[in-house]
């Protein structure tokens, strides 16, 4: 009884929400496949809420230097993996853990043929994986996703409308970001509860900034999707074969 008590709050607690965090994703993938991206003038006209658009990144509001590379950009993600304790094998990434991970970048422009918007990176999830830099060695790994200017870029977040200039954004109106920055984790976890998971590894931010076109990002939801739904699965069909070899 004690066993089988265990293993449901463990289904609870841990299982369904991994459930929720890959579906979630899978379900971004699959909305973005039927979909076709608004031009920016449809954007810009657009009541606030969640927008998906493609456009070429420009300087808005000056640049930043990242921090492996020391090279300027508009926009950049980095992480910072430390090798396991005690760890004795190579340098495969599976021998290290993620320390910490961050992103940092100024205001910029996107651009299409119908017109421009403005994009505040501030809590973004990057995704660049062709563009990735990595630094490793034995004790590290470094790793570094920009945004260049004339990069192609692919933008699901939220449209929002200014009632007065925000800093960074010179004079525009209107502008995408992420409606959940600043925000602490138990604030998320409120706001979102379904990506309770995603809130608690730090990557469920509602501002997605891929570094190509929808395929791209189509891709990296399904890819991230599929991860956590078979994790999910795979824990859960074992849940339910301890139950039933404790009856």
């Amino acid at each position: 009884m004690i066993i089988t008590l265990a293993i449901v709050v463990l289904v609870v607690v841990v299982i369904l929400p991994i459930l929720l965090f890959g579906g979630t994703h899978l379900y971004r993938a699959f909305r973005l496949r039927q979909n076709d991206p608004d031009d920016i003038q449809t954007v810009r006209t657009a009541s606030d809420g969640l927008v998906e658009f493609t456009g070429t990144a420009a300087e808005l509001n000056g640049t930043v230097t990242g921090k492996y590379s020391e090279q300027e950009c508009l926009a950049y993600a980095w992480e910072h993996h430390d090798r396991d304790a005690g760890s004795t094998g190579d340098n495969r990434e599976s021998n290290y853990h993620m320390e910490d991970r961050g992103t940092e970048g100024e205001p910029f422009h996107v651009r299409d043929e119908t017109g421009t918007v403005g994009v505040d990176p501030t809590g973004a999830n990057i995704y660049a994986t062709e563009d990735e830099d990595e630094w490793k060695n034995r004790e590290r790994i470094h790793k570094e996703r920009r945004i260049e200017a004339d990069d192609r870029l692919h933008i699901y977040g939220h449209k929002q409308t200014l009632v007065e200039r925000q800093e960074g954004l010179e004079t525009e109106s209107t502008y995408v970001g992420s409606n959940t920055h600043g925000m602490g984790k138990l604030g998320k976890i409120r706001t979102r509860p379904h990506i309770t998971v995603g809130h608690l590894l730090g990557i469920s931010s509602d501002l997605h900034i891929t570094v190509g076109g929808e395929s791209d990002a189509i891709k990296r939801f399904g890819v991230i999707g599929g991860f956590f739904t078979a994790l999910g699965l795979i824990q859960f069909v074992a849940a339910g074969l301890v139950i039933f070899a404790s009856l």
